[in-house]
């Protein structure tokens, strides 16, 4: 719900999707510069998407991955602790063998539990 690195959608001013997104209680009104019309999202647009979310998409499990020679943490999406050591490992910019990296590790845990929407019957 917090803020995102883009948050607004392009249309042509006169076009079809302009004027239904101007409809939407889902998007601003949109600014018109550089020939283009600019609508953001409303906070009603990101309760709608967010539940549109979970009623709809499927998300893995998140794990925070901590390490024993430095601090911080990273945060992989993955099935099992097992998995998510091995994302880490992926994701990681270094030239180890596999098992040297995981040896590193500190703690894997459940950062974020997976989402299944519900399914209709």
């Amino acid at each position: 719900m917090g803020e995102t690195y883009r948050n607004y959608f392009a249309a042509g001013p006169d076009s079809s999707t302009a004027d239904r997104m101007r409809a939407s209680t889902h998007w601003t009104n949109g600014t018109e510069k550089f020939g283009m019309a600019y609508f953001h999202v409303t906070e009603a647009g990101k309760r709608a998407l967010v539940e549109h979310m979970r009623s709809n998409v499927e998300t893995p499990a998140r794990y925070a991955v901590t390490f024993r020679h430095h601090e911080g943490c990273i945060i992989v999406s993955a099935r099992s602790r097992s998995a998510a050591k091995y994302a880490a490992y992926i994701h990681a910019d270094i030239d180890w063998p596999f098992m040297e990296y995981t040896a590193e590790i500190k703690s894997v845990r459940l950062f974020a539990p997976a989402s299944v929407p519900a399914q209709s019957s």
